[in-house]
């Protein structure tokens, strides 16, 4: 693992800070992989915790995932074989969402939107920063009404299908659902973060990171002391402006922290970090883990187990630390299907080249 990079760089488009050096950010890794822990949480935890803190995972796993796809996407602009690689990581997240759709885990499956999403930014990295601040925003606007008339149209679309005797499944109700319709995830509320962190991977300095670590954080705890004091209701998921609003100040407020943290106590941040370089591996177990975990049980049987959560969050760790130790060739080194997946857009790009010359 790399150092970290230093506060106070940044990358950009022409009208923007120059860009960073190219070296592995480990705040952002660790950022990565406190996504995995509070995946974990969400998927597993039993019961809210002290204060209700375990809930926030609701809030904060898919919102940060997004961001740093982005903030990821703008590390990796301009890199040899940048679009081959892009491509094959999206197929991988979009075909392994697929086959895991198919268990029986208790588990809504991301990996489809976050697919889309990396496909999406291979094209919106490209854009200048006040344009990515303009979608962000138009769509934090519309998210709510869109939610509403797609979700409108995706019941009177399957209500008159299974009228007519035919099925409520099909390409139609499943391009709804990815965009703007999902009842848990919806690319236009991911792209608002996912435009939040391309831009804040170019303005990365410390200014800028501590600036937006208070303010950001000082609003989600306003935001967090009013729900409980019931001034205020929110729910996950359920894409209201309240709840868009707290799940951009609260993943901006997290990855800055992370980030600070990182650099003033690398070896703190490194677990977490090397737990981030094995998300893909991460996911696709924990899918297969739950799966099994319900088979040939009693209906009505549930995931939730304190026990399930904590085997995950060790395991991932364990083999964010054990895995580039006992496996040192790249591209395996990275991870079992990170390895795989890097390996596949390496041959690509090399036989390109060939053809080039």
């Amino acid at each position: 693992m790399s150092a970290p990079l230093p506060l106070g760089t940044g990358t950009g488009t022409d009208t923007d800070p120059p860009r960073r050096s190219r070296a592995r950010d480990l705040g952002i890794d660790a950022a990565r992989g406190l996504a995995l822990v509070s995946m974990f949480v969400a998927h597993f935890a039993p019961a809210p915790g002290p204060g209700g803190i375990l809930d926030l995972s609701e809030y904060l796993t898919a919102p940060l995932f997004a961001f740093l796809i982005g903030w990821g996407a703008e590390l990796g602009r301009g890199r040899h074989g940048e679009v081959v690689a892009v491509l094959v990581r999206a197929a991988a997240l979009v075909g392994i969402g697929l086959l895991l759709e198919r268990t029986d885990a208790q588990i809504v499956v991301v990996l489809v939107w976050l697919g889309a999403l990396t496909l999406l930014c291979l094209v919106l990295v490209r854009l200048p920063s006040l344009a990515l601040l303009g979608i962000a925003v138009a769509l934090y606007v519309l998210e709510p009404r869109l939610l509403t008339s797609t979700s409108t149209a995706l019941r009177d679309w399957r209500f008159e299908r299974l009228m007519a005797g035919g099925t409520a499944d099909g390409l139609y109700p499943r391009l709804l659902e990815l965009t703007a319709a999902g009842p848990y995830y919806r690319l236009t509320s991911m792209l608002v973060v996912a435009c939040l962190g391309i831009v804040l991977a170019r303005y990365a300095g410390r200014l800028v990171t501590v600036a937006s670590l208070a303010g950001c954080g000082l609003v989600a705890a306003g935001m967090i002391g009013a729900q409980r004091a019931g001034t205020l209701d929110m729910a996950p998921y359920t894409g209201t402006p309240a709840v868009l609003t707290f799940e951009v100040v609260l993943v901006v407020a997290v990855v800055q922290a992370v980030r600070l943290a990182a650099t003033y106590v690398p070896a703190g941040a490194r677990p977490l970090a090397d737990a981030g370089r094995v998300t893909l591996t991460a996911y696709t177990v924990q899918i297969l883990v739950a799966h099994q975990w319900v088979q040939d049980r009693e209906p009505g049987f549930r995931d939730d187990s304190w026990a399930l959560m904590a085997a995950m969050v060790v395991g991932s760790l364990a083999l964010g630390w054990l895995w580039p130790r006992i496996v040192r060739w790249e591209p395996w080194a990275r991870g079992p299907v990170e390895g795989l997946e890097r390996g596949l857009a390496r041959g690509i790009t090399a036989g390109i080249d060939r053809v080039r010359r």
